[in-house]
């Protein structure tokens, strides 16, 4: 992990001037700080989903490239009414990248509550949101000054995804104004490269967990492996001893 790229990243967010800098005690160092207690009616927010979706075979990340305006991102959009997070994260997955996503699994140390049928140890392997994003819009004017639309806060949810190996990105499933989108499956170091502003700080955070979680499973499968091999060379039993009878008294 470059952590220079981590800083300028984190940077290019809490270093805005004091006036656009949200207050609050610093979280954990992949956050910038919280935001004041706050109450917003919904004429006032607007919610979305975003995913980063990572081809597991080969370790690269789907990036999808506006090729009129010449920017990178990852695949995010606004929730539909009636519409869960999660469905909008797969639905925007689709019509902005072209590739069927299904979400993946990471060591994910999240503050949902579990089941009580969940151990703990396992509620760390899951599909929960890995990244929050919060940023604002500007209100709007007419030409005589009175208001025409308030300012309002747009929160996205963001997932961690994942496509196979030999998946193939469908063409024509944007929107109008998305045509011009075309995906690309990249290594990490050339996503960190491309994407920008928060979308680095998440690209970041997905990336330790998923690291993290490729480095338990291999651990998993050696020690499941070792037991494996020690079983088999145990001596075997021999059928031929007798049982040991049972004393009388």
């Amino acid at each position: 992990m470059n952590m220079n790229a981590l800083n300028n990243a984190l940077g290019q967010i809490i270093n805005r001037p004091a006036s656009q800098r949200p207050s609050g005690p610093r979280l954990s160092p992949w956050s910038t700080p919280a935001v004041p207690d706050s109450a917003w009616s919904s004429r006032d927010f607007m919610l979305g989903a975003g995913m980063v979706l990572i081809q597991r075979r080969t370790h690269k990340i789907v990036v999808v490239h506006e090729t009129r305006k010449d920017y990178w991102f990852f695949p995010r959009g606004r929730k539909d009414v009636g519409e869960s997070l999660e469905q909008a994260a797969l639905r925007e997955a689709y019509e902005e990248s072209g590739y069927r996503a299904q979400f993946l699994p990471l060591i994910n140390r999240t503050h949902q509550p579990t089941s009580p049928q969940v151990h703990d140890y396992d509620s760390y392997y899951n599909t929960e949101p890995v990244f929050m994003s919060l940023t604002s819009w500007r209100p709007r004017r007419r030409r005589n000054g009175t208001m025409e639309r308030y300012g309002g806060e747009y929160l996205t949810t963001w997932y961690a995804g994942m496509i196979e190996e030999d998946a193939v990105a469908e063409t024509g499933t944007g929107m109008p104004d998305e045509q011009d989108y075309q995906s690309h499956v990249l290594p990490f170091d050339e996503a960190e490269r491309l994407v920008f502003g928060v979308e680095r700080q998440i690209l970041f955070y997905v990336w330790e967990m998923y690291i993290e979680t490729i480095k338990a499973i291999r651990d998993f499968e050696r020690q499941e492996a070792e037991r494996i091999a020690a079983s088999q060379e145990a001596p075997p039993i021999d059928e031929h001893i007798a049982e040991p009878v049972a004393t009388q008294s």
